[in-house]
């Protein structure tokens, strides 16, 4: 009996330290500048503001975007999860969609959508490269979407779009 009572404290602490525990995101944690917000908006917002060919699809202009602190954090969390464990995906480690990240930092959308890219190391050159896909140049210029936040983690970055 003894013998047992030694090794408790020792199984113990195996089991609690193995238990996988959830996180929880709060809006208000800041974010750390990973980006230049001013050059990303006025990128973006002068190829909506003269519309745009994506791929073979010509889309009108559309109405310039504002900066959310709640999509750039969202952004940030995914372009580090990529980076961090060296992969590239839509899809986030733990099996996340980009609407479900964006509603866990607090932000609730009407409309999301979500550009991702390697390899840049800046800001026009990610733009240039997702106004050059049809797919991320067709988020871009979605009339739908109201605001964005972009972050990057190395040469890991995520846009993501909504509207409420």
């Amino acid at each position: 009996m003894k013998s047992i009572m030694f090794f408790l404290p020792f199984i113990f602490a195996v089991i609690t330290s193995c238990t996988k525990q959830s996180v929880s995101v709060t809006s208000n944690e800041p974010v750390p500048a990973t980006v230049n917000k001013t050059v990303l908006l006025q990128l973006v917002n002068d190829a909506r503001k003269k519309g745009c060919n994506c791929g073979n699809t010509y889309y009108a202009p559309a109405p310039a975007l504002t900066w959310n602190d709640q999509l750039e954090k969202a952004a940030y969390l995914h372009a580090s999860d990529m980076y961090q464990k060296k992969y590239f995906s839509h899809t986030g480690s733990d099996g996340s969609g980009s609407g479900e990240r964006i509603s866990a930092v607090g932000y609730s959308w009407k409309f999301y959508g979500e550009n991702i890219a390697a390899g840049y190391q800046t800001e026009k050159g990610v733009i240039s490269g997702w106004l050059s896909s049809p797919g991320h140049c067709a988020n871009i210029m979605n009339k739908n979407f109201r605001q964005m936040g972009v972050a990057r983690a190395g040469d890991y970055w995520t846009q993501d779009f909504g509207s409420r």
